[in-house]
């Protein structure tokens, strides 16, 4: 499809472009032909009509000849053979149209023949602008296109990063329950090859429902909830609207695993984790806020989360996917902001 019917506002304005072009062109006609005012209208309108129409197809010859990798001997005849054509044919239109109303006319097909000259050269100059706008479309539709494909790039690879780093810290875990509470870390084992079939599953797409994803987070849990015990407790409150929104994969469980890793395991008596999500017109709120000790000693850590999660939301949606954090009475807040989608 023309990208100028891809929207109303960009076609409006296509349109909105030719109303001065249409009277540029009639007051040419009435200037260089001694046409009155009703007589240029009646000849000009027409061939506006048509010229409106022609000067959309250079996108698709200006697709088949791209300015790098075209012979510019070969772009330029094409271009200016085409222009020739088209002129022509605009040309005959004004002619077939002054011959139309000259019964109401008189004498304007004679007075219309000194303005021909003036009109052809008109029609080919505003149809080798035509060609360079259209140049100029394919070039930012190029950009575009190449971004897309890097951010794609980009979030393979932060996606890619995503599981070894998850199953590296529960494998860590494992193997802490093995001598303390064997059943538990058999248990454990069982929990952790669902999430990582579930999440390489999800993971082969590049989006998938919200409802999923929590999910997914529910399966990580379940892993977390056999080493912690009764130390960790969750609170959900979510507006099922969210559930339909599509969110890039494993987006939430970093999260949930930085409140439990940087919060609830620093308290002796664990503590709540409260998972919130709203859908507010067009966008999706996820909130994820836990209970911290701020005298206990700082956890190695290299920020993985929640850069990670803040490089795929920048990647995928660039300023529209924001990732906020906030600390209020020992208790860390996270704000996950994505567009409802």
């Amino acid at each position: 499809m023309h990208p100028l019917f891809r929207t109303r506002a960009a076609f409006l304005l296509y349109l909105a472009v030719w109303v001065p072009l249409g009277a540029m062109f009639g007051f040419m006609l009435s200037l260089s032909g001694g046409l009155t005012l009703p007589e240029s209208t009646a000849v000009a309108l027409p061939a506006v009509i048509v010229l409106f129409v022609l000067a959309l197809t250079p996108w698709y010859t200006c697709k088949a000849l791209p300015l790098r990798s075209t012979p510019p001997a070969r772009l330029l005849a094409t271009h200016l053979i085409t222009a020739m054509c088209v002129s022509t044919v605009v040309v005959l239109v004004t002619k077939i149209s002054a011959a139309m109303f000259s019964l109401w006319l008189p004498n304007c097909q004679t007075r219309l023949h000194s303005a021909i000259p003036l009109a052809a050269f008109m029609v080919l100059l505003i149809y080798m602008l035509s060609v360079a706008l259209h140049y100029t479309l394919l070039a930012v539709e190029s950009s575009k296109h190449a971004e897309v494909l890097s951010r794609e790039a980009e979030l393979k690879a932060l996606k890619a990063q995503v599981n070894p780093h998850f199953l590296f810290n529960s494998l860590n875990s494992i193997s802490a329950l093995t001598t303390s509470d064997p059943a538990a870390a058999r248990e454990m084992c069982i929990r952790l090859s669902d999430f990582l079939r579930n999440s390489l599953r999800l993971g082969e797409r590049t989006s998938i429902p919200f409802s999923e994803e929590l999910a997914l987070t529910k399966t990580y849990l379940e892993v977390e909830q056999i080493r912690f015990g009764k130390k960790l407790r969750v609170r959900h409150d979510l507006d099922p609207a969210c559930d339909d929104c599509e969110v890039p994969p494993l987006l939430v469980q970093p999260l949930i695993e930085n409140a439990i890793k940087h919060g609830v395991a620093t308290l002796v008596d664990g503590g709540e984790i409260a998972i919130r999500g709203r859908r507010v017109q067009n966008v999706v709120c996820f909130v994820i806020e836990n209970p911290f000790d701020p005298d206990a000693p700082a956890a190695r850590k290299n920020g993985f989360g929640l850069i990670s999660v803040r490089s795929r939301l920048q990647a995928r949606y660039g300023n529209a996917g924001r990732l906020e954090t906030e600390v209020d009475n020992n208790r860390y807040r996270v704000v996950l902001t994505v567009p409802a989608k």
